[in-house]
């Protein structure tokens, strides 16, 4: 995956002259709305999703949604695409267990820490094979928002407060993958993360939001020193800016494209550059859990959570939907 692209950000002649692809895109995401079985579960479906091409802080907020389903005392697992990884099939990742994120992907390595997680590139086939595990009752999907072949009992909708929906185009002219409008209908709770602006509080309906902040668990460790700091994800300001709101100071900003599959050389050069400059590295743990143990051991990760402003509403919210 590429890096975003500036006029996802704001419209400019780039985002229009792309606006015909877009239009293709939408034609083939109805049709397959249109069309697809939407096969039903035996358990309950919980589907962690945005409308932008990443970057909204998915993956945090389902081990968020997790927690709140073992004080529920619910039974669930993970299921994600592995994105990016090679494994088709479904493949039960254990807790314990040593992956190579070019078969898992990234996301399943956070997961997995949580509760146990399952990777496999169809959907469908992996919660058909699921349905019939007496092990657990529910089942979060990682991402799928857009995907029509399986019913979700609860779609909940990940917002990053400070980017919003870009310049509210379709991909490719923009960042969406579906229109604004379907996407907000579509969310039973929409969760904003970060303070929301004017623009958002005019189209979000009041009645599905919780607001949510992002906490560093391990912040006091590096506030008030100096970084230099790397990553590959969607938007890579976003993690810069959280370090400089925290009093981490950075050195140099290094920036690679999302999931970004880092090579020897690639980590090589970065801890030169930390012996040269005499300077401690930082990254985000997204991006440390695919490094090979003797990186892991040179580089720190920021830990973070997502905590919500009323999370006894969420879990009254769940245990209504559960109970129904």
């Amino acid at each position: 995956m590429i890096k975003t692209p500036e006029f996802w950000l704001k419209k400019n002649i780039k985002s229009l002259l792309l606006t015909p692809i877009s239009f293709i895109y939408w034609i083939f995401f109805t049709f397959d709305k249109l069309f697809s079985k939407n096969y039903s579960s035996k358990k309950f479906v919980i589907c962690i999703g945005n409308i932008n091409l990443g970057g909204s802080g998915k993956t945090p907020s389902a081990i968020a949604f997790g927690k709140i389903l073992e004080e529920l005392d619910i039974n669930y697992v993970f299921l994600s695409r592995g994105y990016r990884g090679t494994n088709k099939k479904l493949l039960l990742l254990d807790s314990k267990g040593s992956y190579s994120p070019k078969i898992t992907g990234d996301e399943p390595l956070l997961l997995k820490e949580q509760a146990p997680t399952y990777i496999c590139k169809n959907r469908l086939k992996a919660i058909r094979q699921l349905s019939d595990n007496s092990n657990f009752d529910a089942i979060i999907l990682d991402d799928g928002y857009q995907n029509n072949s399986v019913k979700k009992d609860l779609n909940i909708l990940i917002i990053d407060a400070k980017f919003g929906f870009g310049n509210k185009l379709l991909f490719p002219a923009g960042p969406l993958r579906q229109s604004v409008k379907s996407g907000l209908k579509q969310a039973d709770l929409i969760i904003v993360i970060g303070k929301m602006g004017l623009k958002l509080k005019k189209i979000i309906p009041d009645e599905k939001i919780i607001n949510a902040s992002i906490k560093i668990k391990n912040v006091k460790k590096f506030q008030g020193k100096q970084y230099i700091a790397f990553c590959g994800i969607a938007y890579p300001q976003k993690f810069f800016s959280l370090l400089k709101e925290n009093n981490i100071n950075l050195y140099q900003q290094i920036e690679f494209s999302d999931h970004y599959k880092y090579c020897a050389k690639d980590l090589d050069k970065i801890i030169h550059l930390s012996q040269k400059h005499k300077m401690p590295v930082i990254t985000t743990k997204k991006d440390w859990v695919k490094f090979d143990d003797k990186y892991k051991k040179q580089i720190d990760f920021l830990d973070i959570d997502i905590i919500f402003s009323n999370k006894n509403k969420v879990k009254q919210f769940i245990k209504s939907k559960i109970s129904d």
